[in-house]
């Protein structure tokens, strides 16, 4: 999981992630500005791992949140294993899932937060 890909690795409509200690956000590759090594995105999730059973809980869905542009270099590429429950909860969720109210504030955070770390 610690394996970046290049720039070049990157497609459009993949999903990728950017991990901050236990959180993880998802979002799918809308386009790679090659220039200047950033990618677009549009965020989809924030999760977190689940370091006994090695699953996610699905935290906020963040589809109506704007999107980013932000260094390739932060994002990796998401795993099947995380993808495939990610992609059912955001289209078929449980009843005791949490939905955010304010997406825009909890992506903001988010990002606030993993520029703040060293």
């Amino acid at each position: 999981m610690t394996d970046k890909p290049s720039i070049v690795e990157f497609k459009t409509d993949r999903i990728v992630c950017i991990d901050r200690e236990n959180l993880h956000l998802f979002a799918e590759v809308i386009d790679i500005i090659q220039i200047s090594s950033r990618c677009w995105v549009k965020p989809l999730a924030i999760a977190r791992s689940n370091p006994e059973s090695f699953n996610l809980e699905f935290l906020h869905d963040l589809r109506d949140a704007a999107q980013l542009i932000l260094p390739t270099d932060l994002f990796r590429d998401a795993l099947d294993t995380e993808v495939l429950p990610l992609i059912s909860e955001l289209f078929y969720p449980t009843k005791d899932s949490i939905r955010s109210t304010n997406a825009q504030r909890v992506l903001y955070q988010f990002i606030a937060d993993l520029y703040r770390l060293p």
